[in-house]
């Protein structure tokens, strides 16, 4: 009796870690079963790439510095689902910054972090690095001149008076760049042969003391001119005279062109104007230079045949 129980139990034991094998088996076929199933389902999603271009944007303390030679935009490679990178792509909600604030005027060297980009797909910024220029800012307050093409005018016509209702514009950016404004012109664009006063809209721009222009943001962009023109009854030729603001004329060997020009007023006025100074700073010419100069409308006169005079300044040393 006592061996026929002990067989009972060791039957019962048996069977319970076979059942207990069997089961493990089943479960391991099972995940396997699942897992395969799953990487097949994922292999059946298309995937794909693209690069597309987003806008750059710059935190930084924008009371104190400006930025200066920042790209205003960079290229993101995207991959994930065909459909999600076609979605980011069209739908253009990624943007990339770059944060300065913490930074001091000089050249730096700064991290792209991208946002608006789906958890889903992978997105890398390219560059992911980016060489920004914080440039002190300044500012300062520039009179407003009115500019046109005096060719434009029809023969024997001048402009008697020019009016604008912006007087003067306040100029900000790189301290060197403001520092560099002379004037701030309203520049009028005339069709050829004009006969008539002009009313229009000019756009402001900042120029140096030769004309050039000069890269800097105005506290407005646009002014409303009115270019009073009339038949002009007299007109004189005279003739144009270099003169030095800075350095020896005895120095250099000039040329002007054009070295004349036509002066239109009143007889009272022209009787007494026999030439024009064109004012040239010499300083620092070291070599072949020319320079656009502008030139002062004398007070009674109407108007000029030109308004600018370019003068090619040679060292005598270097003939």
């Amino acid at each position: 009796m006592k061996k026929l129980g002990s067989s009972k139990w060791i039957n019962i034991i048996f069977s319970l870690l076979l059942a207990i094998l069997l089961a493990a088996y089943v479960l391991s076929i099972k995940n396997y079963s699942n897992n395969n199933s799953s990487n097949q389902y994922s292999s059946l999603i298309p995937e794909k790439k693209e690069t597309v271009s987003v806008p750059l944007t710059f935190r930084y303390n924008s009371d104190d510095y400006v930025i200066v030679g920042g790209p205003s935009s960079i290229s993101v490679n995207l991959q994930g689902s065909s459909a999600l990178v076609t979605a980011a792509k069209n739908h253009n909600d990624i943007s990339a910054s770059a944060d300065l604030r913490s930074l001091g005027a000089g050249q730096h060297t700064v991290n792209v972090a991208l946002s608006g980009v789906s958890s889903s797909l992978t997105a890398t910024p390219s560059p992911q690095t980016v060489q920004v220029t914080l440039a002190e800012k300044s500012s300062a307050k520039k009179d407003v001149k009115v500019q046109y093409d005096s060719d434009k005018l029809a023969e024997g016509y001048t402009v008697s008076d020019t009016s604008t209702d912006v007087k003067s514009v306040t100029v900000s950016g790189p301290k060197e760049n403001v520092d560099a404004v002379d004037y701030v012109g309203a520049d009028v664009s005339l069709n050829s042969n004009t006969k008539a006063t002009v009313s229009t809209t000019a756009k402001l721009v900042a120029y140096d003391k030769n004309g050039d222009p000069v890269q800097v943001s105005l506290s407005q962009t646009q002014a409303n001119v009115k270019l009073t023109i009339n038949q002009s009854q007299y007109s004189k030729k005279v003739k144009l005279q270099a003169q030095a603001t800075a350095g020896s004329l005895d120095n250099f060997d000039l040329t002007l062109d054009p070295s004349t020009v036509t002066i239109y007023g009143s007889s009272d006025t022209l009787n007494n104007i026999d030439s024009l100074t064109v004012p040239l700073d010499l300083s620092d010419i070291s070599k072949k230079t020319t320079k656009s100069i502008s030139l002062d409308k004398p007070s009674g006169v109407d108007q000029l045949s030109d308004q600018k005079v370019s003068v090619t300044i040679t060292p005598k040393s270097s003939n």
